[in-house]
């Protein structure tokens, strides 16, 4: 276990020393464990998002991305419990 710690102590010392990460306690006064993304830390976050939306999205034709919202999350399980308490279970 402490080996598992020291590893995790010298992943975060590297993403700080290059500009990944950062502690929030140094900007906004807060939790000490709480870390934010750096300049580089932001671009590795988008390029992954972009890389995994393209592998998995649009490199497949049985897959359909959806970007969607609050509201229509809302509306659709409000649709789906009034269709289940109406026993029409065919709905989907």
């Amino acid at each position: 276990m402490a080996q598992q710690s020291d590893q995790f102590k010298k992943v975060i010392s590297h993403a700080k020393e290059y500009g990944f990460v950062f502690p929030s306690s140094e900007i906004y006064d807060g939790l000490s464990a709480v870390y934010d993304y750096a300049q580089n830390g932001v671009a590795l976050k988008k390029n992954i998002r972009e890389y995994w939306w393209k592998s998995m999205v649009q490199l497949n034709e049985n897959i359909v991305g959806i970007d969607s919202i609050s509201s229509f999350l809302d509306s659709s399980q409000n649709n789906i419990i009034e269709l289940y308490k109406n026993n029409k279970k065919d709905y989907f």
